[in-house]
């Protein structure tokens, strides 16, 4: 099911009958994101077959917004239109059972005939989560990027705070991503260390591809002193990917919520 396009059961994609809007969460380790893919297991694409079975026709799933290979989410929203009848709670059951565990559908309401999970979305909070610890235990491996090197925290949190506000982004975006723009609005920065975990938390408008992770990487660097709170600041200005910092691995990003 993972290479089909979506709706192409039926030639066209269901648009009418219920709207039912979908909270998932999910570990990515072993996805390539939530994209529906030709060669690779995807969020999008495991849900989506759920659902054909449950409903016994083609569905069009569209979600929040792309997720990386690797990474995770605690409450990715997507949404979907059908004819079926089933109550929500009994879809929720339904598609759990077909899934395998590291994905799972949290909740199932009805949504108003307009709403749509990227379009409608008015936010979305993200955290990187880094561990400073000499040992990461087990239990975190999935989650938690392991950086066991002194950094300076209250240094890291007055840079994070510039990273608030409407500001062009172009040195915090994936090299050769095709995008109209990239200036953003981040409502929220916050950096907080609760024992040797280090969680950096994002909200905003919009993100462009390895935002977060590119400023994990950055604020990572600030922390390490080899990059000072001036040229942090410059970012901005210099629009220039090379001149940010390394881009943090995937797994120790995770899509919180999304605001509507």
């Amino acid at each position: 099911m993972q290479s089909r396009k979506q709706g192409d059961q039926t030639g066209q994609p269901i648009i009418s009958g219920r709207n039912i809007r979908l909270t998932i969460a999910f570990d990515g380790t072993a996805y390539r994101g939530w994209q529906i893919q030709k060669d690779a297991p995807t969020i999008q694409g495991l849900v989506s077959a759920a659902l054909e079975r449950i409903t016994g026709t083609a569905v069009s799933l569209t979600g929040s917004g792309r997720t990386d290979a690797g990474t995770h989410a605690r409450g990715l929203v997507a949404n979907f239109h059908t004819l079926s009848r089933i109550p929500p709670g009994r879809l929720v059951r339904a598609v759990n059972s077909l899934l395998p565990r590291d994905i799972r559908v949290l909740r199932a309401r009805a949504a108003p005939p307009g709403f749509h999970a990227r379009r409608s979305a008015r936010s979305k909070v993200y955290r990187y989560q880094v561990y400073l610890g000499a040992i990461l235990a087990p239990h975190l491996l999935r989650e938690y990027f392991h950086y066991p090197y002194p950094v300076d925290v209250p240094r890291m949190q007055r840079a994070a705070a510039l990273l608030e506000g409407e500001h062009d982004f172009a040195s915090y975006a994936k090299t050769g991503s095709a995008v109209a723009g990239t200036v953003r609005r981040i409502g929220r920065c916050d950096l907080a260390l609760r024992g040797r975990r280090l969680h950096l938390t994002v909200e905003g408008n919009g993100f462009l591809h390895h935002m977060v992770r590119n400023m994990a990487g950055t604020l990572l660097e600030v922390g390490r002193g080899t990059r000072t709170l001036e040229d942090f600041a410059l970012l901005f200005e210099k629009r220039d990917r090379s001149s940010a910092g390394f881009t943090a691995p995937a797994h120790g990003l995770v899509l919180l919520k999304v605001r509507y």
